[in-house]
């Protein structure tokens, strides 16, 4: 159902008429900062169609860091391939030219400005997958060759086989990628580093970072019919206080559905992203950086597991099916699937990534957002969990020829990204198609402010798991049994530690 809604999230991106971020159709954004904007810095006027977002100072500002940046290297006159999936063609453009659809022309706009800022020619180049990707990389490399300059896609079905194949560059070296822009998320140092080796770069110049993060979505419908304030779900948020115990108390006012009819309280629980969510992690690091899991499981992990098993496994409260004692799916247990379900009012609270959010616009359903709950108040801030399988990284491959033009490149992509990615996708789409109430607006701030990402999650799921199946002993644990959760996450834990020894050593051999 979720590469169901990922397919048809990047269809409905195509379907919205967009206005050039910067005010402007065939010019480049670095060469006519006349537009009107709204300066954060000054209080500005809106613009009269309010199509633009970015403001004039933060233009100006990215585009003179833009084109410091080129000016440090001498690159005009020869080719540039941007590499990925095809199935996230998103992150290239339908056509070299103006479209009218939201997302190709942003991306057009930006390969525009790389293009006239560097003097380069722009080559789109992709593969059917993010499988695909890794094994035309990986021949790259074997063969010497430099087709590639930059390669994207995503981070488990991409990153992860070309770091397990030791072809990636590690990012530590880099000149003009700073990692302490805003436009890059610069906690992967902390979360995906090896040994003080970085091999990934998440952020807007990847239009999946916006799509892979796990958020509540409650419906406005049951709320009003059970006489529930939406205000004051949202001001807990903001207060502070949405914690797990929290949403267990909003939903308690929704009688228990034990004759299977009515409403439920939730609708498909996920498990990992409310450890996540709690402050707890998975992948710890040594004093030397070298990552590692814990072969004890952590108190707190199985106590978070047996409060919510106990809720989310209940048939009475909980509409979820892929591990019930029938074996059915979804679909076959109650003859229709969770975004139906959600959108007939059959439950409260519906857990999934921010691209559904989009996705549900296309149903009779009003709704709102919010984030993953905390463990408890005392809990500093929220944790936003954001999935790997979805989310999307930019690579460096190791046979790169000419690795100035495609670091520079990279750091001013992800400059542009913010003003024209950011602003079609996030603004533009996230921030003003999806969204029923203000409110909602402000709990995607604190969504997007508090992301992260657990390096256990790249090695989750199929041939890629070298992290064994940790995320899946932890999300059975959480929605449907957690009789065994001890004793299935040791097990794993030693398979965990086994497979890391085994990258570290391949990394060390490059």
């Amino acid at each position: 159902m979720k590469m169901k809604i990922a397919a048809l999230i990047l269809a409905c991106l195509m379907i919205v008429p967009f206005i050039a971020s910067c005010g402007q159709k065939n010019e480049g954004a670095g060469r006519n900062t006349d537009v009107q904007t709204t300066d954060a810095s000054t209080g500005g006027d809106e613009t009269e169609d309010d199509s633009v977002t970015a403001s004039q100072a933060e233009i100006k500002e990215i585009m003179d860091y833009v084109n410091d940046v080129a000016s440090k290297i001498e690159v005009g006159g020869i080719d540039f391939t941007w590499f990925g999936p095809s199935n996230v063609a998103v992150n290239a453009p339908e056509k070299d030219e103006e479209t009218g659809d939201i997302m190709s022309d942003a991306v057009y706009y930006r390969q525009r400005d790389i293009e006239e800022i560097y003097g380069v020619k722009w080559h789109n180049e992709w593969g059917e997958n993010g499988e695909d990707v890794a094994d035309k990389a990986e021949n790259e490399v074997m063969a010497g060759g430099d087709s590639y300059d930059l390669v994207y896609g995503s981070v488990r079905s991409a990153g992860t086989p070309m770091l397990n194949a030791g072809i990636l560059r590690t990012t530590n070296d880099l000149e003009y990628v700073d990692l302490d822009q805003r436009w890059w998320l610069g906690s992967l140092r902390d979360t995906f580093s090896i040994n003080g080796r970085l091999f990934f770069l998440i952020g807007p110049i990847v239009v999946n970072s916006y799509t892979d993060t796990n958020i509540i979505l409650f419906n406005k419908d049951v709320t009003a019919m059970f006489n529930m304030d939406d205000i004051e779900i949202y001001d807990s948020v903001k207060d502070g206080k949405w914690t797990i115990d929290r949403m267990l108390e909003v939903a308690s006012k929704i009688p228990e559905n034990a004759s299977g009819t009515g409403v439920y309280r939730y609708i498909e629980p996920v498990g990992f992203p409310f450890l996540f969510s709690s402050g707890l992690t998975i992948t710890k690091f040594d004093e030397e950086g070298t990552p590692y899991v814990e072969s004890t499981l952590p108190k707190e992990y199985s106590d978070l597991a047996d409060k919510l098993c106990a809720v989310f496994s209940d048939e009475s409260q909980s509409m979820f099916a892929y591990y019930d004692k029938e074996k059915k799916d979804f679909i076959e247990k109650y003859d229709i699937d969770q975004e139906d379900a959600f959108a007939d009012g059959k439950g409260l609270f519906y857990f999934v990534n921010a691209a559904d959010a989009l996705y549900l616009r296309n149903y009779d359903v009003s709704f709102g957002i919010l984030p993953m709950p905390k463990l408890s108040a005392s809990q500093k801030q929220y944790y936003s969990f954001a999935n790997s399988w979805l989310g999307g990284a930019v690579y460096f491959l190791k046979t790169v020829k000419n690795i100035s033009m495609s670091d520079s490149i990279a750091e001013s992509m992800a400059a542009l990204s913010q003003i024209y990615v950011k602003d079609a996708y996030y603004t533009k789409l996230l921030k003003s198609q999806a969204i029923f109430d203000m409110e909602s607006r402000d709990m995607l701030d604190i969504i997007y402010s508090t992301k992260i990402y657990d390096m256990a999650d790249l090695y989750a799921g199929g041939n890629l798991d070298n992290w064994g199946e940790i995320i899946n002993v932890i999300d059975k644990a959480i929605r449907y049994d957690s009789s065994t959760f001890a004793s299935d996450y040791r097990a794993n834990a030693r398979v965990a530690s086994m497979n890391i020894r085994m990258l570290i050593k391949t990394l060390d051999n490059d």
